[in-house]
């Protein structure tokens, strides 16, 4: 085999990785948001059933998230195979994770980095972790997407290749 085509389609381990964080993070993304909605249909039991009430909300948390998580998934095999198209979608998604986390910190600074245990009741406490991980989980990834998917060499991994039935019209 060719040297030069065999390094034209390879992947580097960074976009390997990238890939297999997407869709790990879908999948996992999949099983909390089943949870939370098998737990929402398990409530339409009760007479004053949370469906009857807020109709809308209740197919907005049923359809979106499972949309952004399919796109997810389908970003994370567009990456595993060098698609075009993934490259300039992981540096959306990057920059969306890293400016919603830009916003919690500037809008929430106490709030993140620190738990007063004194102060506020579980409720809120578990609100300040949750805006915790999201902050330590997209921020940083965020980051490395954006210095990645911006490299020159990852770039020539994404080139489309020249279709070899259009270049021989024998």
């Amino acid at each position: 085999m060719n040297e030069s085509a065999w390094t034209s389609t390879r992947r580097s381990a960074g976009v390997t990785c990238a890939a297999a964080l997407t869709v790990l993070g879908s999948v996992t993304a999949l099983f909390i948001w089943g949870s939370f909605f098998l737990g929402l249909m398990n409530s339409a039991a009760q007479p004053d059933n949370v469906f009857r009430m807020h109709t809308f909300i209740v197919l907005f948390i049923a359809t979106m998230p499972f949309f952004l998580i399919a796109s997810g998934i389908r970003l994370g095999i567009g990456l595993f195979q060098l698609k075009p198209w993934a490259r300039r979608t992981a540096l959306i998604w990057a920059g969306t994770a890293l400016c919603c986390s830009l916003l919690l910190i500037a809008f929430r600074p106490y709030e993140t980095f620190f738990i007063p245990e004194n102060f506020v009741g579980e409720t809120e406490s578990l609100k300040q972790l949750i805006a915790i991980s999201l902050v330590f989980a997209t921020f940083p990834i965020s980051v490395w997407w954006i210095f990645l998917f911006r490299r020159e060499n990852v770039k020539r991994q994404f080139e489309a290749a020249p279709d070899s039935t259009s270049a021989n019209p024998s």
